[in-house]
């Protein structure tokens, strides 16, 4: 057997558990497995699994060469899939994460309907979901992200820019004090939306000032799309999207707040592993949402 199926043996051993496991797993004999295991032990010169009759483990050697082989051959094995796919096309299953909010349905959704008419031979497996997903731990292709990123080693594509603004409606606006600083805002019905990844702490920055305010009111909902209803209502004020909200507030029917002050600024993403970034169906899905999203 040559070296690479001597490195798939071997890791199959370790990751199964066993050679008769490792057999079934690749489809050969148990004393094939066996025979390339030994092989790779042998062009080594060093043992890399204690063996006895009753079980198996490997050594300090041998684990440390599965933590450096399993990756390796992983990357042969997406980089044989990517030339597949892209000498075929684009097709296969692709797994997305995805906010579970209303705007996924709103937003995405009629995307994600025109990208499956475009690319019938790929299949589509969502997920929404308001939980943080491990794209690379849970076996997706790609997520869909909100906001300002936390440092990680995903790639991420930006889709479009994104910042949280201050809203009410004029009708509320004219039944309460004005507001020229943050702080005022504790005087006032704030609509909370449980979903904001800062809590109840609303940040605000202008120049060097920085101020937190903690916001409380009558009505806390885990939809952005519910809290822009909510203040279009004269019902309080909240933070929304700038994107779900800009229309209104050039037509009038919303009012930005304390405009001077920035919040959270970022953008609405698509990531993925960088181990993924030779699968044509996630870079013909990646770029489908860059060309079709918030146009």
């Amino acid at each position: 057997m040559d070296k690479l199926n001597c490195m798939q043996a071997y890791c199959a051993v370790v990751k199964e558990g066993g050679f008769s496991a490792a057999a079934r797993k690749l489809g050969i004999s148990k004393v094939m497995v066996s025979r390339a295991v030994s092989s790779l032990e042998s062009e080594l010169g060093i043992r890399l699994l204690h063996r006895t009759t009753r079980q198996m483990s490997t050594t300090a050697e041998g684990q440390a060469y599965y933590e450096r082989c399993f990756p390796l051959l992983e990357e042969f094995q997406l980089l044989d899939e990517a030339i597949k796919s892209d000498h075929a096309g684009a097709k296969g299953k692709l797994r997305l994460a995805a906010p579970a909010e209303a705007f996924s349905q709103q937003y995405l959704t009629p995307v994600w309907v025109k990208f499956a008419q475009a690319y019938p031979e790929i299949e589509l497996d969502i997920t929404m979901s308001d939980r943080y997903i491990d794209i690379v731990e849970e076996g997706y292709d790609a997520a869909i992200r909100i906001g300002k990123l936390q440092d990680s080693s995903l790639i991420a594509k930006k889709l479009a820019d994104m910042e949280l603004v201050l809203c009410a409606s004029p009708e509320y606006l004219q039944q309460h004090p004005l507001i020229k600083h943050p702080q005022q805002l504790l005087n006032h019905q704030l609509v909370v939306d449980s979903n904001f990844r800062g809590g109840q702490s609303w940040p605000f920055t202008k120049g060097a000032e920085e101020i937190s305010i903690r916001a409380s009111g009558k009505v806390r909902v885990n939809s952005t799309l519910a809290v822009a209803s909510f203040i279009q209502a004269g019902l309080g004020i909240g933070l929304c999207l700038s994107f779900l909200v800009e229309d209104k507030i050039k037509s009038g029917e919303l009012v930005r707040i304390l405009p001077e002050w920035e919040l959270m600024k970022g953008g609405i993403y698509i990531l993925y592993s960088h181990r993924k970034h030779l699968s044509n169906k996630v870079q013909v899905f990646s770029q489908f949402l860059a060309d079709n999203c918030f146009k």
